[in-house]
């Protein structure tokens, strides 16, 4: 038993993470009339998610801790450790990398209070910064594609 996309005759499956037989019900949420995000719930709020796009029927492999979606640009802000990482979606190569002096005590996901990507292909992001939590808002230029080298 698990949870696939496409026709039920040649479904993809998602695979469940390591250590799980299936995956649980997920939530399903469409960015885009073509752009969906099937996301499942994981112990201690952690969520895998997997992108399909129904026009050239491609999926995603599994992405961790999704917070935020760029549809224009096919790009996800995810946390990972202690930092937010922007990556692209089908390929989930990284774009950028976005380390900062997070509130002691708070995991990124609790960190981070407000996040969007703006039309302009600018993140902006409110966190809590130091021990007194102090609230921080920023805006930082993201690509689309990571820089070579």
């Amino acid at each position: 038993m698990g949870a696939y996309q496409g026709a039920p005759e040649t479904p993809t499956w998602f695979a469940p993470t390591p250590g799980r037989d299936t995956l649980p019900r997920p939530a399903v949420r469409w960015h885009t009339a073509t752009l969906g995000e099937a996301r499942f719930a994981g112990g201690s709020g952690a969520t895998l998610s997997y992108f399909f796009e129904a026009r050239r029927h491609r999926i995603s492999g599994p992405r961790a801790g999704v917070l935020e979606v760029d549809v224009r640009r096919s790009l996800f802000a995810a946390t990972e450790e202690r930092a937010l990482v922007v990556r692209q979606i089908f390929s989930g190569r990284p774009v950028t990398r976005i380390e900062r002096p997070w509130a002691p005590g708070l995991d990124v996901r609790a960190a981070v209070t407000v996040l969007r990507f703006d039309p302009d292909g600018r993140l902006s992001f409110t966190w809590l910064a130091g021990p007194e939590r102090r609230t921080v808002s920023e805006r930082v230029s993201v690509p689309s594609v990571a820089a070579p080298g």
